[in-house]
């Protein structure tokens, strides 16, 4: 029998700055403030906060949109989710705000084409486990946003 994970889907509120971690030297993560949005605006019941390394809190801005695919627990009992980036919408506040951290190098016309070929492939590979979760649960699941979880799920297993 498999086991369907519903996604939650989220809202980023609030991206501390980068933080050394007091257990593994060399480590950086930060704090960040995702609002549940199938909760009441507000509720305490709505609020997920969640430490992410630097790798996995790149991309993330204030007001994008995420879906959080559980994917266990850790090792003290707490919800473990997968982030996957839905949409991004950036307010003018987020725009005019300043960071305390340096701004970013520019890529060199190589590293651009490095990204916008790893784009390519892992737009491929969603591609093909959204076609491969359709073959194989198409029959077992009744929605197309469990087609989409699954794949999800798949490409973020295949891509750890």
């Amino acid at each position: 029998m498999v086991k369907v994970v519903t996604p939650v889907t989220a809202q980023v509120e609030v991206i501390d700055k980068l933080k050394e971690s007091s257990y593994q030297a060399g480590q950086y993560y930060r704090s960040v403030l995702f609002l549940d949005l199938s909760q009441p605006a507000g509720s305490e019941e709505s609020k997920i906060w969640k430490s992410l390394s630097e790798s996995e809190s790149e991309g993330l801005v204030k007001g994008a949109t995420v879906q959080l695919v559980p994917a266990g627990k850790d090792k003290n009992g707490n919800d473990k989710h997968n982030v996957v980036l839905i949409d991004i919408k950036i307010s003018a506040a987020a725009l005019s705000s300043t960071t305390t951290e340096p701004p970013a190098v520019g890529w060199t016309p190589e590293q651009k084409r490095e990204i916008a070929n790893r784009v390519q492939q892992n737009a491929d590979l969603l591609a093909y486990c959204l076609q491969v979760a359709q073959t194989k649960f198409g029959d077992l699941v009744a929605s197309e946003e469990s087609i989409r979880c699954l794949a999800t799920t798949i490409y973020l297993s295949v891509n750890k």
